[in-house]
């Protein structure tokens, strides 16, 4: 169970790449970890409605993996969600406990039943082609041990490949990709544009420096939300929509994405990210929809 919250902010981002065939717009929504914004998350709803995405894409955490969970008001979210656009899910950390751990067994069976309901695909190590964008999306599935706290365990060379098979030199290569940690692993695999989030943008963000500590108990954690360049790769990261175990977020907004993708007639190759001049506040706290929110 989630906490009640709300605000959020919606954050724009255009995208440019000549791979890109046709327009097409994304609303990624990471780390919900079943919070909710308005009764059974109409809110979030609507404003996902407003913004009109051809695809809506989950970065992962959508849920808690919590021994006897069941996730019932997110499921009842995400059908409403699925029946208005066509809903990409990756995995996060706590899906992947979900399928991994024995204890959580009655848990699995109720978020596929959920998924099923639903009719929403978990992308673990799949691939989804958009033809008339020319874009691909992959859903990466990384083993706990890439998520450990305190010891960062790096992604070995060719991981990826072998999870994936090779990046698309033809389509615009989006991998989405919960742990931003790994960017270094990500660029080296060739995608054009990674999707992250997990961070939660720091959990409390000071003026200058940033977030100050990641899930994974790393101080000031280097990608903690926004735009990064590395090569001809680029990734957006998401300070998340959620919380879980105790919810703080101080300075620390809930963020949505909405991303424009766009064709360009940059020859390079190289992904451009612009992020558009406003970040539009939303929702603002109700006591009744705020308990424990500190945003």
């Amino acid at each position: 169970m989630g906490f009640r919250l709300g605000r959020f902010l919606i954050t724009r981002y255009k995208v440019f790449s000549p791979k890109i065939k046709e327009p097409l717009s994304l609303c990624v929504l990471a780390d919900l970890h079943e919070c909710t914004f308005g009764k059974g998350n109409c809110r979030l709803l609507d404003t996902v409605t407003k913004l009109k995405p051809d695809i809506v894409v989950i970065a992962g955490d959508l849920i808690n993996a919590e021994p006897g969970g069941n996730a019932e008001e997110t499921m009842a979210f995400l059908r409403r969600l699925s029946r208005r656009f066509p809903v990409f899910f990756a995995p996060g950390n706590h899906e992947h406990k979900v399928y991994k751990k024995k204890y959580f067994l009655s848990q699995m069976e109720r978020l596929n039943l959920g998924l099923r309901k639903a009719g929403v695909k978990l992308f673990r190590n799949e691939s989804r082609i958009i033809p008339e964008a020319g874009v691909k999306l992959s859903g990466l599935d990384l083993d706990r041990i890439y998520y450990r706290k305190l010891v960062r365990r790096r992604i070995p060379p060719g991981l990826i490949l072998k999870l994936l098979g090779h990046p698309d030199a033809e389509r615009f290569h989006i991998l989405v990709a919960h742990n931003p940690e790994h960017f270094d692993a990500y660029s080296r695999y060739g995608c054009d544009l990674v999707l992250s989030g997990h961070v939660h943008g720091g959990i409390i963000r000071l003026p200058f420096l940033g977030g100050v500590i990641s899930p994974t108990l790393t101080l000031f954690p280097k990608y903690d939300g926004g735009i990064y360049l590395k090569g001809r790769t680029g990734m957006i990261v998401s300070r998340g929509l959620g919380s879980h175990t105790i919810n703080i977020r101080i300075n620390n907004p809930p963020e949505l994405l909405m991303l424009y993708l766009r064709p360009s007639e940059n020859r390079e190759g190289t992904t451009k990210i612009l992020p558009e001049k406003r970040t539009r506040r939303l929702l603002r706290n109700r006591k009744k929809h705020a308990s424990g929110n500190k945003t």
